[in-house]
């Protein structure tokens, strides 16, 4: 296993994933260009009769050319209004959150460039950024094999395709990424700040007061703790380690770490080492045992300040909530209705569309599938899967699950380390080849104005 800073061939680890993350994110775009201007397969009978029903007279984005159109289908096109036009009383794209076309209005003011050229640039880097995160990360506390191979099933899931394209799941996952690298790293001043931001680009970002619960909780009661990873030892004795049996020695203490999740990883790093590689860090124990209650508050600052910002902008701080009315999905109301959303699960009524999706319900079912693994190995990763997975698909009877799921960071650990653990490499690829599959049927779709997610 390669250590943080560890060279393979003189480059750095995390300068090798990035460059081969950059090298697909260059031939995906420039693959797909070339594929809509050589089979233009466009509906822009449904572009202009969407165009016509969601957006207040005088906005066109019929005048888009003939490639450009393929890059802002769906809800891109809410983004782009709401980077040039801003939030009005009389506009139902108001529905959507604040950060993300405030960065393409603020990327646009900058470069001088075209909102769709913005929105796209800023969406890969901000995605490349939050990829390459997940897997540092990732190799840290599970090891290098296990971090590639979840990094491979999250960019080849096919809800990943949004992360290309003018959505707001590039932001939202960086900066998941950003507050759970913070608690894992205690560098509570970034995560707090991605925490507060958070709410601020998903509704569902307000949820992350369960992680950061889970985390306040756990520093401040180590003895409890403690005991999670005895039995987490315990569950997966004689299994061998993350990656196959290919870490001993200090990667037998990060395995141990993991286990237990991150609120045992600084202590013991600072009694051995094992964690983090980095023996006799100033404040590593001080940080590992001062809680940080403080971090909880931020998701409701942040819900705070979005409410703020929507009584500034439309007279009503509840104006964007409102709005939801016009999709008729999303409801805080359905989380405590579980019979709806037990009864919603069997409601199949196409292979996949806005509704009755059955790929969606596939994907919760991995999600459930999941769960297992990340109780014996990373019970934090819990509330994570709660927060990011379970709230939307129950407020949205399973909407749009796969693109949802594409943020759901544990789930794609958990299918790694199952992968990991087995001799033969088929599943693995299997997976791998079938994902891929999906997921270009899915963009094709989707470029096209047609149902993906």
């Amino acid at each position: 296993m390669i250590e943080d800073g560890a060279k393979t061939g003189g480059v750095p680890r995390w300068g090798r994933v990035a460059l081969i993350l950059l090298a697909v994110k260059l031939v995906y775009l420039a693959g797909i260009s070339a594929a809509v201007w050589r089979w233009p397969d466009f509906n822009a009978e449904r572009a202009a009769r969407i165009g016509e029903h969601w957006f207040p007279a005088g906005w066109a984005p019929g005048t888009r050319g003939e490639i450009a159109r393929h890059f802002a289908t769906w809800d891109a096109e809410h983004y782009l209004y709401l980077s040039a036009a801003g939030y009005r009383p009389e506009a139902r794209s108001r529905a959507f959150y604040p950060l993300w076309p405030l960065a393409i209005r603020a990327g646009t003011a900058v470069t001088g460039l075209g909102p769709e050229v913005v929105g796209l640039a800023l969406a890969n880097l901000f995605s490349l950024a939050g990829w390459l995160l997940f897997h540092r990360a990732a190799a840290r506390r599970f090891g290098e094999r296990t971090a590639d191979v979840a990094l491979a099933l999250l960019v080849a899931f096919p809800g990943a395709l949004f992360f290309q394209f003018i959505y707001s799941e590039s932001l939202f996952f960086l900066l998941i990424m950003i507050l759970w690298w913070g608690l894992e790293r205690r560098r509570y001043g970034p995560a707090g700040v991605a925490a507060f931001l958070a709410p601020l680009t998903r509704g569902v970002g307000a949820f992350a007061v369960l992680p950061l619960a889970w985390h306040a909780w756990s520093v401040a009661s180590p003895g409890w703790l403690e005991r999670i990873r005895a039995r987490g030892r315990a569950a997966i004795a004689g299994r061998g380690l993350s990656g196959g049996g290919e870490a001993s020695g200090k990667d037998a203490g990060r395995q141990r770490n993991s286990e237990a999740g991150p609120e045992t990883a600084d202590l013991n790093a600072a009694k051995d080492g094992c964690a983090t590689g980095r023996v006799g860090e100033p404040g590593l124990q001080r940080r590992a045992r001062w809680t940080p209650w403080w971090l909880v508050g931020m998701p409701a600052l942040g819900w705070a300040a979005y409410l703020g910002l929507m009584w500034v902008w439309t007279g009503d701080p509840w104006a964007g909530i409102a709005a939801q009315k016009y999709w008729g999905v999303h409801s805080i109301a359905n989380l405590w209705d579980l019979p709806k959303f037990a009864r919603g699960f069997f409601e199949v009524t196409t292979w996949h569309g806005f509704m009755g999706s059955l790929l969606d319900r596939i994907g919760f079912l991995l999600l459930l599938y999941a769960l297992p693994a990340l109780w014996r190995r990373g019970r934090d990763l819990l509330a994570w899967t709660l927060m990011l997975g379970v709230v939307p698909a129950m407020s949205g009877t399973f909407v749009s699950f796969l693109r949802f799921e594409s943020c759901v960071f544990p789930v794609f650990l958990a299918w790694a380390l199952f992968f990991t653990g087995r001799r033969r490499r088929w599943p693995l690829a299997g997976s791998l080849a079938l994902s891929l599959l999906l997921h270009g049927i899915l963009l094709w779709r989707f470029v096209n104005y047609r149902w993906a997610g």
